[in-house]
């Protein structure tokens, strides 16, 4: 694979330069990860859209992992809309700027789609800041530290994402462009994690350990991700194997995480059969 091929060119680089176990695990890894995302998005729209657009604030509380409601608190409660509505734009457009088909066909939906990605995700990300840390009510934790660093780096990599693409820099822009992908995306890593934890375990984690998902769920497909572009690009055989092995098996974790996440969240929260 060359340095112009991301995670999603995988099949284009069959034609060039056969099928690599390292282009074989980026194509298994964006099916897992656009079905996922599909299914974040279904949920995330099915739960909080109706409340949210016809202002009935208080039935995002009958979530039993998630107060958003807070009765009187106008700013946060619109704050906490902006952050779960505009994450249905995030996710829906960050999938679609992986396609190379539409940065062929469609030049210029694939750029519009990234403004709005990388402003939605900025938006998002202050709103984040706002409920973590000034929020009425809030009571800012340890871990919200690790929540915080999450913006910061949205908001970082978003930002020079940006100023590549406005440079023509493209090689160095879609390599941004993917870290603020893994980093916006800490969210959606989370409940994988979450999911696949108790599927896996048949047990909650502990408080400790979802502190420690927490910051994995955004330190963890970066760190990958810059192993597989490591290893995409000037890697050895040895770099090469480790990496498509490191993207196997996180995307095998992610498949059954997306698995246990339809059962949990999508059939027992929006089923009503959650206990």
């Amino acid at each position: 694979m060359t340095a112009e091929v991301t995670l999603a060119d995988a099949p284009r680089a069959r034609k060039r330069n056969g099928w690599s176990a390292l282009s074989a695990a980026a194509a298994f890894w964006f099916i897992v990860m656009a079905v996922g995302q599909w299914i974040f998005v279904y949920y995330t729209a099915a739960f909080y859209g109706p409340a949210t657009l016809s202002g009935n604030f208080a039935a995002w509380n009958s979530h039993p992992f998630v107060r958003g409601h807070v009765p009187g608190d106008t700013v946060g409660n619109l704050a906490f809309a902006a952050h779960v509505m505009l994450a249905v734009v995030i996710t829906t457009g960050g999938i679609l700027q992986l396609l190379p088909q539409i940065r062929a066909r469609a030049a210029w939906l694939h750029r519009w789609n990234g403004r709005v990605f990388l402003l939605t995700s900025a938006i998002v990300s202050l709103a984040g800041f706002y409920m973590v840390w000034l929020r009425q009510g809030a009571e800012p934790e340890l871990h919200d530290v690790s929540i915080s660093f999450n913006g910061a780096l949205i908001l970082l990599f978003g930002a020079l994402a940006w100023r590549t693409a406005a440079a023509r820099n493209i090689v160095a822009h879609r390599r941004w462009a993917l870290r603020t992908l893994m980093v916006v995306n800490g969210v959606f890593f989370l409940r994988l994690l979450f999911s696949g934890w108790i599927i896996l375990t048949q047990s909650e984690p502990s408080t400790m350990t979802f502190y420690a998902f927490e910051a994995a769920s955004f330190l963890l497909p970066l760190a990958i991700l810059e192993l597989y572009l490591r290893a995409r690009d000037n890697g050895g055989p040895v770099l090469r194997a480790t990496a498509a092995t490191a993207v196997f098996v996180a995307s095998a974790y992610m498949a059954i995480g997306t698995f246990a996440f339809t059962m949990i969240f999508v059939r027992g929260i929006l089923g009503g059969s959650f206990s």
